[in-house]
């Protein structure tokens, strides 16, 4: 079997489940961290404000504090989808079959399964 990178020709290719456990228990936790913040703590500030500068802004016309209710809540929830994918491991998104069989080299990053 050949594990020479197809790509690049490099001859120092790992194992894909090596690769991806490389990572260690500290940058599980940092991502674990990471995705606390995002999934549990942007959405309940951002309804915290929604609803403080909601009250506010209805003292002065209920029509502004609804406009302005909605549009910190859209504001917050887009927010929270532009950074979920920072949580992602790189490897989340790989066929079952390129995680069991494939290989990464060390030179290119190209992933593939050797044939």
């Amino acid at each position: 079997m050949n594990l020479n990178c197809p790509k690049c020709g490099g001859e120092d290719t790992r194992k894909l489940t090596l690769v991806m456990d490389q990572g260690g228990a500290a940058e599980k936790g940092a991502r674990l961290g990471m995705a606390y913040g995002y999934n549990f703590m942007l959405p309940m500030f951002t309804i915290v404000f929604a609803i403080l500068f909601g009250i506010v802004f209805a003292m002065m016309n209920g029509y502004l504090g609804l406009i302005v209710f909605a549009g910190i809540l859209y504001g917050g929830f887009m927010l929270r989808k532009k950074f979920k994918n920072k949580v992602k491991s790189r490897y989340a998104g790989l066929p079952a079959e390129m995680r069991q069989n494939g290989f990464q080299c060390n030179r290119c990053a190209h992933q593939f399964i050797p044939g």
